[in-house]
């Protein structure tokens, strides 16, 4: 059970911090923009990855939920 609500708490923190940028990014001037010769490609694996972890993290969410309709979610302190 507590695994559930360690994944459920803290996938949004590595959400946050892998996928979300930290800080907006500096508007340039039109003259000072250089044109590459490649294009940069943007990153997909960033957005599957950010998919694939909400997809995890709503499942366990959805599961927690029903347990704790049903009564059946408990915490057991093992020492």
């Amino acid at each position: 059970m507590v695994f559930q609500l360690v994944v459920v708490l803290f996938i949004p923190v590595i959400l946050g911090i892998v996928v979300v940028q930290p800080f907006d990014t500096p508007k340039e001037t039109p003259e000072s923009l250089k044109i590459p010769d490649k294009p940069i490609s943007s990153t997909p694996e960033k957005e599957f990855f950010y998919f694939f972890l909400m997809i995890i993290w709503l499942f366990f969410l959805i599961r927690i939920l029903l347990q704790i309709k049903q009564r059946t979610f408990k915490l057991q302190r093992k020492f």
